[in-house]
Order: C-alpha cells, then structure tokens, then sequence
C-alpha cells in the first residue's frame, strides 16, 4: 500500500474512449466520468489503457471513482498504487474526508483506512454526483475515509518498531489501556512484530505527511487452542499528541478489512470500561460489549473492571 510515486499521468481528451471502454469491461459507472477528466489519472494510452482512476471534488469533499485495472495488468500492484495517489491528490485539493461506493472492493478499499457509512451520512455535495443519482446501484457500499489528519495507513516495518515501542511504553507508564507493568523490549517488540509477519496477521501503521509514526494497530488470535482459530483480537495505541484527531478510525477499518480476508470470523477488544473514549470509539466502529469482568484487572493500585467489545466479520 505504498504510494508509487509518478505513477500514472493525467489523461487528456484523447483518452477518453479507451478510459470509457476500460470502465464498462469491468463494470463500472461511466456517468458523471468525463466532466472529470481533469483529476483522472490513467496508466497506458489510447490503444491500450491497463488502469485509471478517478475523482470529482465537491467542496470540502471528495468522490473516489473509476477505480479501474485491465484484466492482463492485475496482480502488478497498479489498483494499490493509484489508489494510493487519489487518496493523496485527494488531501491537495483540500477535502476534508473522501467517499466512494464499490459492490465487490470494501475490503480492498478497508486497507486504505475508509470505513462503511450509510449513504445519507456522505456529505450532501457528494450525494449530488452521478454515483449517488443513479450510476452505482443501491446494493453498493458506502465507505469514507477521514482527510483532515493527512495520516496514512500502511503495513508495519521492522524499522518502525523503535517508534512503536515508545507510542507503547508511553501507555504502560502512565494508562491503562494497557495492563502490563513492565516496560517492553526493542527486542520483544521486534518479536511481537516478526510473529505477526509469520502468522500473516496485521500490524498497521500511521504516519503523518512527515513520515512520522504516530500510532500503530495490530492483531492476533484471540485464544490459542483450536476452537478459538477463528477468533481474533486486535490492539489500536496512538502517540498522545495525536488523540482526538481520527488515527483510530483509520487503522481499525484496515485491521477489520485484512481479518476478515483471512478468514476471521470475530474480533474482540479487550478495554478497560473507564477508558470512555476507547469504548466510545469501538462502538463507533461496529462493536458491541459482549460481556463486561468486573475487577478483572489490576494496576496503578486500583481493581479495574474489563470489558469485551467484539464485531463480527
């Protein structure tokens, strides 16, 4: 999900018969494509158009569309890598969240950090767009995604773990988001990360426009006996000076996204019931208490009770 840099052109009115045929051959929408043109960007040309992808700016707002990939150029990172650029030509044009609605791609989509919605709750400037008068049927997903942080999402790096570990300390030190005492290891915290490269579950990233890691999320099974294989549970730390603006709602649609692509049937959160926003948070995103332990945990000198918040995929 890394950006590929210069990737694409903008097409011009030439273009647009070859951008109209790759569209219809997969499906997608052509209403509303061409009066658009300006913020297209397209890889190929007239006499072979591979992808393209698109946006229409309304307001403070903005359409993804037309994300598009030629059946022989799939599997060569073109869909990732143009989506990534839209979501950034997105942030310069100043929309403050980007919207877009897909019947077969919410997962994909889910990795960038969009999270479903209902259709009414986009932005009414959006909902006046060809894809929400008629273009795109009614059975399609809604997914947003928040601009105003100028964060991204992205899988983790073993360089990254350094930082991960004082987002992470941070909280051992002082809340209790999380209940262990003792400092973590650079050494176990590169651990915890090569586990989850092994098992193939996600460790996510933000960073912001900088290149500064400013909160991380990751997941692993929830029990480790047989029965539990299709559970899982998931952790979302975010750098103290970046609560409040978002970050959470970026990285726990990816981490939902990539689960239920492996297979996962739930999730579960483990959260301290006095930590309001994380509660808040997680029944913004879709979970439910399934159960609360009353002082089932322990630090700072005080009993703690725990809730369970857990989504099915």
């Amino acid at each position: 999900m890394l950006p590929q840099q210069n990737l694409g052109r903008v097409p011009d009115a030439a273009d647009w018969p070859a951008i109209r045929d790759l569209l219809k051959s997969c499906g997608l929408p052509i209403e509303g494509a061409r009066e658009h043109l300006r913020h297209f960007l397209v890889v190929g040309d007239a006499d072979a158009m591979l992808a393209c992808v698109g946006l229409e700016s309304h307001g403070g707002s903005a359409l993804l569309r037309s994300l598009a990939v030629a059946p022989e150029a799939r599997g060569e990172g073109l869909g990732r890598g143009l989506a990534a650029q839209a979501i950034l030509a997105a942030r310069g044009l100043g929309a403050r969240c980007l919207v877009l609605r897909t019947e077969t791609a919410a997962d994909f989509f889910g990795l960038f950090g969009f999270r479903p919605i209902a259709a009414e709750q986009a932005p009414a400037a959006v909902r006046a767009s060809a894809e929400f008068r008629g273009a795109c049927p009614e059975s399609c997903t809604t997914l947003m995604m928040e601009l105003s942080s100028g964060c991204r999402v992205r899988p983790a790096l073993a360089g990254d773990m350094p930082a991960v570990l004082e987002i992470y300390n941070h909280e051992v030190r002082t809340s209790t988001s999380t209940y262990q005492d003792a400092e973590r290891t650079l050494a176990e915290q590169l651990q915890q990360w090569e586990l989850k490269q092994d098992e193939g579950h996600a460790f996510f990233v933000a960073e912001d426009a900088a290149g500064r890691l400013v909160g991380y999320a990751n997941y692993g099974l929830f029990r480790p006996r047989e029965g539990w294989r299709f559970s899982c549970e998931h952790a979302v730390y975010v750098h103290p000076e970046w609560r409040g603006r978002g970050l959470a709602r970026l990285l726990l649609p990816a981490l939902i996204c990539h689960a239920r692509r492996r297979g996962f049937h739930t999730m579960v959160g483990v959260v301290d019931t006095a930590n309001r926003a994380s509660m808040r948070l997680h029944e913004a995103m879709g979970f439910q208490v399934a159960g609360v332990m009353k002082q089932g945990g322990f630090k700072f000198g005080h009993w703690l009770d725990v809730a369970f918040v857990q989504i099915l995929l």
